[in-house]
């Protein structure tokens, strides 16, 4: 009987589904909205529940929406899956922030990361309410990550000088051989191709031998970072507007409703979906 038990025991053990250790890749590209928080929010929590052995995020941005960069951030920095920066070959501004918030960073020849200041829709300097709150959150996350925060307040505003590296009046960027010299980065890649890239990545924490996951944005992701791009959500607010000022000008419903109706409809909504 104990035989049978114990053959029982061994057979279940033996037939019982091993959890597959992954590494999930994800691309930070373009411009930083609040469709691509939502994906990066949702891959992280898919990596929490699968139990991943860390997300990779290659990053490629000149920068975008704070709050949507905001998000990114609070995503990555309270994760318990460990995180890694793949900078290939630029995070400027929100990307810096993004950067920043992952447990390591590592960067190919030749790139860039910082001149993380705020601006406004036209690419003028926001003001120092906003440029005081960025400049803190980008300390806040470098004191928890274990990286200068002075050389991430030096990123947002020029008034913070740093010898050699920014003097004051100009915002601080760093080269890949600057950030490693100054402990922002950790690694440098000098890999030409971008596969060979990625297995040197993947080999400097030991996780070449892990199965790569590349996590893709659904459509009605796509649809929403399209819609919440910053140029394409303020286009839509002002002809939302302008068209119910036409249709209070003019008897009945009209065109002017219609576009009204529709424009506002596509700016709420895919804002409203960010938010869920």
């Amino acid at each position: 009987m104990r035989r049978h038990f114990f053959l029982f025991t061994l057979f279940s053990l033996i037939s019982a589904p091993v959890a597959a250790e992954e590494v999930f890749l994800v691309k930070v590209s373009g411009t930083i909205e609040k469709g691509l928080a939502a994906f990066i929010g949702r891959v992280m929590d898919e990596a929490e529940t699968d139990g991943a052995q860390a997300v990779i995020i290659e990053v490629d941005t000149p920068g975008g929406a704070l709050d949507a960069a905001l998000t990114i951030r609070d995503a990555l920095l309270y994760s318990e899956v460990k995180t890694i920066a793949f900078i290939n070959p630029r995070a400027i501004s929100a990307g810096a922030l993004i950067s920043f918030a992952t447990d390591h960073i590592v960067m190919v020849e030749g790139g860039t990361i910082g001149a993380a200041t705020a601006v406004d829709m036209q690419g003028n300097k926001a003001s120092e309410k906003v440029i005081s709150y960025f400049r803190n959150e980008m300390k806040a996350t470098a004191e928890k990550t274990g990286r200068s925060p002075e050389l991430a307040e030096a990123m947002v505003d020029e008034d913070v000088e740093i010898e050699t590296l920014a003097p004051k009046g100009k915002l601080l960027t760093l080269t890949t051989e600057e950030a490693v010299e100054q402990k922002i980065a950790e690694f440098k890649v000098e890999a030409v191709t971008e596969d060979d890239k990625l297995d040197e990545v993947l080999k400097l924490f030991d996780l070449d031998e892990v199965k790569l996951t590349r996590k893709e944005i659904n459509w009605a992701e796509q649809a929403v970072r399209w819609l919440t791009h910053p140029m394409v959500a303020s286009l839509l607010m002002s002809l939302g507007f302008l068209g119910l000022i036409f249709e209070f000008q003019s008897p009945g419903w009209g065109i002017g409703g219609t576009l009204a109706l529709v424009c506002l409809g596509l700016f709420f909504g895919s804002h409203l979906i960010c938010s869920l």
